[in-house]
């Protein structure tokens, strides 16, 4: 069978709609507790989406065979592939638009900076940094000689016993010497 996320020929709209509450559950007995749910709900947000299509709640075992019959796992996998996709070019639609926005912006300010040389005003080169600056830090460049880089450190794995007791005996050393330093630092009567 070809796997597909939309609706398979064959297959009835409540075992699509119990496919896409399974997509949204995560697992079998999820989708039932979340189907059970909404059939005894009447003011949810997801009444109108999967309460006309689903009806009264069906069995586990019924979810289990219309899984198998219908390649959910493997659906709900290209399901998320193509949602993750989605959002991709969602977010790269939106920094192009933003990224336009800005450049349009910019032409505006540096047209009238233009403008404004041209009648004999001052602008002064502080201005025209400070557009260039913040035009870069939109953009997301360096705005200065060298190129900013960051690492994501690894996550720290927890102390061994050993690692513990070292770090409390280092730390007692430390909080000896500082003991013994602050009390050289008091002038002695004599």
């Amino acid at each position: 069978m070809n796997i597909v996320t939309s609706k398979i020929p064959g297959e009835r709209a409540k075992q699509y709609a119990a496919w896409l509450l399974y997509c949204e559950a995560g697992s079998l007995e999820k989708t039932l507790k979340v189907w059970e749910r909404i059939q005894g709900q009447n003011d949810t947000e997801m009444i109108p989406i999967f309460g006309i299509y689903m009806g009264k709640p069906v069995g586990l075992t019924t979810l289990k065979r219309w899984s198998s019959r219908y390649n959910w796992k493997e659906r709900t996998e290209l399901k998320n592939t193509e949602d993750l996709e989605d959002m991709r070019f969602q977010f790269k639609r939106i920094k192009q638009t933003r990224a336009y926005k800005i450049a349009i912006l910019l032409d505006r300010v540096l047209d009238r900076l233009s403008r404004q040389l041209d009648q004999g005003m001052y602008v002064s080169t502080r201005d025209l940094y400070t557009l260039w600056k913040m035009h870069r830090v939109e953009e997301g460049l360096s705005i200065g000689n060298y190129q900013i880089t960051t690492y994501q450190e690894p996550p720290a794995e927890p102390k061994s016993p050993e690692e513990i007791e070292l770090d409390k005996q280092i730390q007692e050393a430390v909080d000896q010497f500082h003991k013994n330093k602050h009390k050289e630092d008091q002038p002695t009567i004599t």
